[in-house]
């Protein structure tokens, strides 16, 4: 791939990573923080931990691709598990929604680094 291939590549993976962070830490702010005055907390302690992750991970992919990625796409992967594990497979549609944000971006970051050490 050529070079502004790869440039273009980069800033999708950064947009598309910094957008789903933004909604999903905006989704769980508005809806987190109200039950976490409640009893309720167990499932959302999780989900934010793995949220804080992937956040970790976009802003590691910033200055070191591969490794945000590595770390945005496992993110991505548990959170999926955990909602396949939490609902069953009934909730396969709300384990894409919540994996697949954090996924793709996540191998885009893998790829980019990937690449980025084997031409060097």
């Amino acid at each position: 791939m050529n070079d502004s291939g790869i440039k273009t590549t980069r800033w999708i993976a950064r947009i598309f990573g910094g957008l789903s962070v933004l909604f999903f830490g905006m989704f769980f702010i508005g809806e987190g923080i109200p039950d976490l005055f409640n009893d309720k907390t167990g499932q959302l302690q999780s989900m934010m931990l793995l949220l804080g992750f992937a956040f970790i991970g976009y802003m590691f992919a910033w200055k070191r691709e591969k490794e945000g990625g590595i770390i945005m796409s496992v993110s991505g992967v548990l959170m999926g598990l955990y909602l396949l594990y939490q609902g069953g497979f009934k909730d396969s549609v709300a384990m894409l929604v919540y994996a697949l944000p954090f996924l793709v971006p996540g191998l885009m970051f893998w790829w980019l680094g990937y690449n980025k050490e084997n031409q060097e």
